[in-house]
């Protein structure tokens, strides 16, 4: 992920890891949710927003549809651990957001030891339904991310 538009220092907890010492495979899905609540407050913050409500922006929660998992290095109890996400892709109800976790001094000079990503839903909790894309969203991320609107093709689901 190159020039990724937040970065996290995500600590590692003892009750992390699994028998062999290395990170446990679940914990992975609690790093990327770490990032992803970082990366909302970013878009928050890009769009002037101040209260988040359960760690998502009003008019735009979502669900996850799916998300896949490459674990490529283990993880270890001492390991800095940097986290980063971007956006891949986005559609008129969903998006798919990037992740990677990298060992190391930075994010930057890390090694990579998981990758992964996730598709998110546009999501109305009152109503239970899917709910269109936020008319602000593309253009907040494309901010965000210092990339043209048009780099964010649809999905093609």
């Amino acid at each position: 992920m190159k020039k990724p538009p937040i970065t996290v220092r995500l600590p590692i907890r003892y009750g992390d890891l699994d028998p062999y010492g290395h990170v446990n495979n679940a914990i992975h899905l609690m790093f990327f949710e770490e990032i992803r609540l970082r990366y909302w407050q970013a878009l928050a913050d890009e769009i002037g927003f101040q209260d988040l409500e359960s760690g998502d922006i009003p008019g735009a929660r979502y669900v996850i549809a799916e998300t896949t998992i490459r674990y490529k290095a283990p993880i270890f109890l001492d390991d800095n651990l940097h986290g980063a996400a971007n956006i891949q892709t986005i559609g008129n109800r969903s998006y798919t957001m990037n992740f990677e976790l990298r060992t190391g001094e930075s994010f930057e000079d890390g090694d990579l030891a998981c990758e992964g990503a996730a598709a998110h839903v546009f999501f109305d909790p009152t109503s239970a339904e899917v709910q269109p894309r936020p008319d602000w969203f593309i253009s907040a991320v494309a901010a965000l991310e210092g990339r043209p609107e048009k780099d964010f093709p649809p999905e093609d689901r």
